[in-house]
This record gives C-alpha cells, structure tokens and sequence, in this order.
C-alpha cells in the first residue's frame, strides 16, 4: 500500500496526476486524434482503440512538455541529483505511454 501511495505522490509531483478529462485543451487535443484516426465510423472497438491511441498520444505530448521543463531547470555544470532522477522518473511514465499507444495501434 505505501508504494502505491508513494507512486500516486510522484505523479503528482511531476504534473502528470490529473486526468485529461477534466482539461478541456487536452480532451479536445484527444478528439482531433480520435477523429482524424476514425473520422465518422463509429464502430466501438475501432472507436475505444483510436481513444486509447489518443489518449497516450496526448499523453507523450505532456512527459515531453514536462521533461522539456524539467531539462531547461537542470544545470549540466553542478547537475542536482534529485532532478535527474525526476527526469528518469519521466522515463518510465514515457515508456508506459509508449506501450499504451502501440498496443491501441495495432487494434486500429
């Protein structure tokens, strides 16, 4: 149970804890996806892998902002130990993201 508190307290840390659904930016982000991968075929399995596709999508596009944050604070002169191991905490959330998209693409 600790670690899963523990995990959920990183995410959070990171910026990566709230859903997409609740940022209508990024919802309409996943749509625009959604509807250029489906268009107006609306058959559900189709349909629940172009969202799963666009929701990782959106996904990467959020661990890339973030790290692109992270890595603008970082100074390679007297690297902080504590944001580098961030950065390769975002790794991990990017490598999940990436499994997540492969596996909805090849439901398309």
């Amino acid at each position: 149970m600790a670690g899963k508190l523990k995990s959920s307290r990183n995410a959070y840390r990171h910026g990566l804890s709230y859903p997409m659904r609740s940022d209508p930016v990024t919802s309409a982000k996943a749509g625009a996806i959604v509807h250029a991968l489906v268009g107006e075929n609306l058959d559900g399995e189709k349909l629940r892998s172009a969202v799963e596709f666009a929701q990782a999508q959106v996904e990467l596009q959020r661990i890339r902002s973030k790290r692109a944050d992270l890595m603008a604070k970082v100074d390679l002169n007297q690297p902080d130990m504590h944001e580098l191991q961030r950065l390769l905490a975002l790794d991990r959330y990017e490598r999940y993201a990436h499994t997540k998209r492969r596996r909805a693409a090849v439901k398309l």
